[in-house]
Formats: C-alpha cells, structure tokens, sequence
C-alpha cells in the first residue's frame, strides 16, 4: 500500500451549521467518488471534491469516531455563532448523519464561522454547501486528536481514532508558535540561542533555551543538572525551572551524549524518569520529544556517535512518546541527507549545526505543529 502526505491531498468536511470564512469561490464542485476508512473499516458518508479535493461532513465524522478515543461532541451556540466541540465526549446523534443528501455542488462559497475546541478558538478554513460548513480534515484531525492518512492505490482516505505520537506535517504555524516553544537540551540545543544572538532571528532567543551554563548536558544527569534560567540568571535543576516558569510547550531534545555508553534499557528509564517529572511539576506543559540530530561523516567520533546508533535511539524516543502520551518531532529528517548530516549543515566538528541548519529545524517546527495551534 503506498501512502502518501496529507500536504498532496487536502481534505475537508462538513458541519451542518452556518455561512461564512474568506475563501476564493471553487472553480469546480462535484459528488466526490472518494473512499472512506475509519480504524480499517470501510464507511460511506456524503462528499464532495471542490477544486480537486475531497470534503466530508463534519457530523458525519462526529458519528463515525463516537465510542473511539478520538470521539467529540458537537454543539452550537447561535447567539455567538459559535460551534462547540469537546474532545472526550460522545457525539449525540443527529437526523441526517451518515445519510446521502441532495447534491449541493451549485451553492458551494466561502464560509465563516467560530470555532472552539475545548474552550480555545480554532483557526480552521471553511467552506459552505447549502448551509452546511466544510472544514479542512487534515486540520480537523490535528485539532481533534485522530490521524489521517491516504491509501493512493486504492484512492482511500484514512481516518485513525488513535493520533500517532509522531507530529505530522501542518500549514505554517508561523512566529508566534516559535514564541510559545521553551527548548531543553544539550549543546544541540545550546546554538539555537547562540546563532540567534549572533543574527539567526528566525530562530527563538536565549530566553527561551533552557541548558546548562556550560551549554552540554548528559542525559543520565538528568536529575542533578542545573539550568541556566534566563528569567531571573538562576541555576535551577530541571524540575524546579518547570515548576517555576511552567512552559506552555517544552521540546526537548536529549541523547546523543547517551547512546555512546548507554543501552536501551538506561537510556528509556532515564529519560521517561525525565519525562515524568517534568510533568509531575508542571501538568500542563505540553511536551515533544524531538529527535536525535543527524552527525556528518567528518565526526571524529564515529565509534561512539553514528547515525546507526542515533537512528536507534530516535525509535526509543518515538516509542516513549507514545507510552507517556506526549509527541514525538522527527527533526531529523529535515537535516538528513541520505541518513547523514552534509557537510554545510555542520559547524566544523561534524556535530553540532550551523545557523542555517538550526532554521531548517525551526522551519520544521513550524510546519509540525502541535493540534490546534
């Protein structure tokens, strides 16, 4: 089966509610033949493909994911033109879910409304059929928790009630979501602050980079390390910075000082105690645990530090991610050239990158962003 990203197909669907966000009026409106599988079973549910791509009711995704993890409830505030969802919830079936309507392909045109998800304002496109509003599944998804997939061989669309840990590629969230990330790590994580001191201002600033004063950390210190904490120039074990600041979102990126001396088990034990307690001191922080950074083959160390080595490590991360519920950011990916860091991505020990490679990284970021942001 061959599987494409969502960022080739753009998807939609449908909530039976309101007029109205600022879209250009679709060239071409028709009854979509597009299949549908929900956790593996096959469904069918009205649709259509405007300009290309295919959209679904909202209500009928509702329907489809209650009794699932992924189930949410749906509800409408019409004094406030508002449309209420709450994740968790089961949906409330409605006359007219999973049924074939009419066509409504002539009266398709851009739509607005409000969204809210969990009580915070969902900025997601919209388009509207004959009263009824279609929303991006792609973003829905993200938004909601469930995942998305494409079978092109099949030209199936693929909805998984269980969102994989793995962040999945997103529209730009652009600067202000940099602005909410707090960056704990090691002296890979040091440059980021670094090279934004010296220019890189599409980088995050020192403020936002929480290491050591010597810039490096081992991962099996993780309990008596002390940061550097910009706020105040305090040193603080890592568990005191995040009971003191509580980051709206941490992304932590540790390990490749690790894995030259530590096996699997260590390096997990370590760093899902790391994991807990940060979590344990600050319940609301959002974590992702980004991978493990690609070394270029000029590395002097390669017995120690290799790409073999880091590229296991990183499916030890991927896999604590999913067992502690938080997210996982395959960074590596977006510096790797044929499984290895090039040489003009590298700052001259083989190691640690370049300002330019710490901007793919952002980029990334940007571009992988958690659901709802």
């Amino acid at each position: 089966m061959k599987r494409v990203r969502f960022s080739l197909l753009t998807l939609a669907l449908v909530l039976a509610l309101l007029p109205g966000l600022a879209f250009p009026a679709a060239a071409a409106v028709e009854r979509s033949t597009q299949a549908l599988e929900v956790d593996g079973r096959n469904v069918s549910c009205e649709a259509y493909n405007i300009d290309g791509c295919s959209y679904f009711k909202f209500r009928d995704i509702a329907a489809l994911l209650s009794g699932t993890p992924a189930q949410f409830s749906v509800d409408y505030d019409g004094e406030s033109r508002t449309v209420l969802v709450k994740t968790g919830e089961a949906y409330v079936p409605q006359p007219g879910d999973l049924e074939l309507g009419e066509d409504r392909s002539a009266s398709a045109g851009p739509s607005s409304q409000i969204l809210r998800i969990d009580g915070r304002e969902a900025a997601l496109s919209a388009w509207n059929l004959g009263g009824n509003n279609y929303f991006q599944l792609r973003e829905l998804g993200g938004a909601l928790g469930f995942g998305v997939d494409y079978d092109e061989e099949r030209r199936t669309v693929l909805i998984m009630s269980e969102m994989p840990a793995r962040l999945s590629q997103t529209p730009d969230a652009g600067r202000e979501y940099l602005d909410k990330l707090i960056f704990l790590g090691d002296s890979t994580t040091y440059g980021i602050g670094y090279y934004y001191r010296h220019g890189y201002t599409d980088l995050v600033p020192p403020s936002q980079v929480w290491t050591p004063v010597n810039g490096t950390m081992t991962l099996s210190y993780y309990a008596t390390t002390k940061l550097y904490y910009p706020p105040t120039g305090e040193e603080l074990l890592i568990t005191d910075a995040a009971a003191r600041f509580q980051p709206e979102i941490l992304v932590i990126t540790l390990g490749v000082n690790g894995i030259s001396f530590m096996d699997e088990e260590w390096f997990v034990r370590d760093y899902t105690a790391l994991v807990k307690s940060i979590q344990e001191a600050s319940p609301d922080t959002r974590i992702i645990l980004n991978s493990i950074y690609p070394v270029a083959d000029s590395y002097e160390y390669q017995s120690s530090i290799n790409n073999e080595k880091i590229g296991r490590a990183n499916g030890w991360i991927e896999t604590m991610a999913e067992d502690l519920g938080v997210r996982f950011l395959y960074s590596f990916e977006a510096l790797e050239v044929d499984g290895k860091l090039p040489e003009s991505g590298q700052n001259g020990d083989g190691l640690h990158l370049t300002g330019e490679s710490f901007g793919k990284v952002m980029a990334y970021i940007r571009t992988h962003a958690l659901p709802g942001e």
